[in-house]
């Protein structure tokens, strides 16, 4: 047990050690693929899961996942996550569960899903369940009280499995806990060098007939864009909105009715001292911080230099800059802070705060008024928010009526001559990355351009802008470049190469050595680098040290007896040679609060159990995926 969490640590405790599984409950809609098949996606035994109930939960899966970035999933992202048999296998193990709930003789009565519906907050109306609402809200999400009741039943009956497997670990003795303090809070100290490609490129000799060798395997890297030679029709939100006229009682309503928008609130520039103490900590740090908090308090009345106390007392993040928050909102700071702050005069210094960071000393700096932007002041912006609002209308019934006019037309060229008054923008040769200067070309307009072919006309296309037309006027291929083209560029590109080459081998040279038995002064020495002390570090990174972060995990994999990494770790474009100095193995402090590891202990238990019977099922089980999956 101890190993496999010494195996897994990492940055805090939680993230050293709990691995929750995510149960993903699947709360019914519609699908959009497949959805009329009579076959079964899977099968788990003799229970279907159907295309249907596939397509869902594979579409709430991407578009959780979608949310992530920005609400459009990078093309490609999908298979690379293996999306398909991420939901495939959480299907899976969601049926494998509740058929092995019902083997343990679990059950979920009735009455327990109705009682459960009933307190759903969501289906009330005064304080009380309401069936009609109940059923409204069921239907617009397009299921039946029987399938959603149906789905409830799933879920309650996997959260009960789960709760019943977990009191199978209920116990974890104070021995393991206090490892796993001690394992958290361990520190070790490494030497280490870098060894950059930097250091290496004078020592690369350029031979024309190597570099031409080289520009052969490489080439293809140097091949150039496609290039697009456009002619476009364009209708904007804000060309468009130019040639609407706003009356002046039209702005000054809008400002009337928006008033707040033009408001900005008091703000106010405050510093603190803070001592960290968290609803986690013991009832003692509590009183041993208050009571600290107190001092530095008076300390501070009798002070002219608040900025020094908070440097040398306080605990939070703003330390360094004598405890400086510069200016808030007052929605900006949790409540407590906030009320102390705004009932406090400019100069005064507050009593001890508490909130759920701990206990603070306040010192107001200074008062920033409200302040209202004057109708005169707002009216630019105000007009232009009035004609993009109307713009959004007229600008598709603008484009619309243009594209029709050149399919009517023929082409974009005969609709030109027929409508001079039109206005088409016309561009040079630009690649997608460079699009010409001063033109209004977002990525969906640059998207839709470079899907088109020479001579092509799109269709009407919107984008956050506006609505565009595009016509293909000519496209330039991509073209792979002679080596006298690109020659700078491919030397350059070649030297660091052949430097990276060197820096690795290096590295490599130095590891060897080290692990042969040659000490880490003598060996940087006879490569001409410094050797340095990382200092101790902390699984929870919070040290300073030129060593860098990325690498600290891999620290604690070594000891006395196994000093060097099997290989040279890279960060960015240099190599690490590092090796073991020196471990500190914290005492267990009878005042430290061990709650959280005892709780994050029997999670990891509870987690092994539950994954081991959901192991167990699937060996046992009969399970089938549709071919098309």
């Amino acid at each position: 047990m101890l190993q496999i969490l010494r195996n897994k640590a990492q940055s805090t405790v939680i993230q050293a050690i709990v691995v929750i599984i995510a149960l993903v409950f699947i709360f019914w809609g519609v699908g959009t693929n497949m959805m009329n098949s009579r076959e079964s996606a899977i099968t788990v035994n003799d229970e279907d899961i159907s295309f249907q109930d596939f397509q869902i939960a594979y579409d709430r899966t991407q578009q959780s996942i979608a949310a992530q970035f920005g609400g459009t999933l990078p093309k490609g992202l999908a298979e690379t996550l293996g999306i398909k048999q991420q939901v495939i296998r959480q299907l899976v193990q969601s049926a494998l569960l509740r058929q092995g709930a019902e083997k343990m003789g679990i059950i979920v009565s009735e009455e327990e899903i109705q009682n459960t519906i009933t307190s759903m907050v969501q289906f009330q109306e005064n304080g009380s369940f309401s069936m009609d609402k109940y059923k409204s809200l069921v239907s617009a999400n397009r299921m039946t009280p029987h399938k959603f009741e149906t789905n409830m039943r799933h879920d309650m009956l996997s959260e009960k499995t789960i709760r019943d497997l977990g009191k199978f670990a209920s116990l974890a003795s104070d021995f393991e806990v206090e490892e796993l303090y001690r394992q958290d809070n361990e520190k070790v100290a490494v030497n280490f060098t870098k060894i950059s490609p930097e250091q290496f490129k004078s020592e690369v000799k350029v031979d024309e007939a190597q570099l031409a060798s080289w520009f052969e395997t490489a080439k293809e890297n140097y091949r150039s864009e496609p290039q697009m030679k456009l002619k476009y029709l364009n209708f904007s939100y804000a060309e468009v909105g130019k040639k609407i006229s706003v009356d002046e009682a039209r702005i000054a309503a809008y400002y009337d009715e928006n008033i707040e928008s033009f408001t900005t609130p008091e703000k106010r520039h405050a510093r603190h001292i803070l001592l960290k103490a968290s609803s986690s900590d013991s009832e003692a740090i509590h009183k041993e911080k208050l009571a600290q908090a107190e001092q530095i308090a008076q300390l501070a009345l009798a002070s002219d230099d608040f900025a020094a106390l908070a440097r040398q007392y306080s605990e939070g993040p703003s330390k360094d800059n004598g405890g400086d928050l510069g200016l808030f909102s007052r929605n900006q700071m949790i409540p407590p802070f906030a009320d102390a702050v705004w009932a406090m005069q400019t100069g005064e210094i507050s009593k001890v705060v508490k909130t759920d960071f701990g206990y603070h000393i306040i010192k107001l700096e200074e008062i920033q008024p409200a302040t209202t932007k004057s109708l005169a002041d707002a009216r630019d912006e105000i007009l232009a928010a009035l004609r993009e609002k109307e713009a959004q209308a007229l600008a598709f019934q603008l484009a619309n009526s243009a594209y029709e006019g050149i399919i009517g037309a023929g082409s974009l060229q005969a609709y030109a001559e027929k409508t001079p008054d039109q206005l088409i923008y016309e561009t040079d040769f630009f690649p997608k990355s460079d699009p010409p200067a001063g033109e209004r070309m977002d990525e969906e307009f640059l998207n839709q351009a470079f899907q088109l072919k020479a001579g092509e006309l799109s269709s009407l296309i919107k984008t956050p802008a506006g609505y565009y037309i595009l016509f293909a006027d000519a496209v330039k291929e991509p073209e792979t470049p002679a080596l006298a083209q690109v020659k700078e560029k491919a030397t350059n590109d070649f030297v660091a190469e052949k430097a990276a080459e060197l820096a690795q081998q290096k590295a490599d040279e130095i590891l060897k050595k080290l692990r042969d038995g040659e000490t880490f002064a003598a060996v940087t020495t006879a490569a001409n680098l410094s050797m340095n002390d990382s200092g101790f570090l902390g699984r929870k990174g919070e040290e300073q040290s030129a060593f860098p972060s990325s690498l600290t995990n891999q620290v604690f994999n070594l000891s006395n007896a196994e000093r060097y990494p099997a290989e040279p770790a890279m960060v960015d474009e240099d190599y690490y040679v590092f090796g073991f100095k020196d471990r500190q193995i914290p005492e267990v402090d009878a005042k430290e609060n061990l709650e959280p590891y005892r709780q994050a202990l029997l999670q990891t238990k509870q987690q092994e159990i539950l994954s081991a019977f959901i192991s167990n099922l699937e060996k046992e089980a009969k399970i089938s995926v549709h071919k098309s999956l």
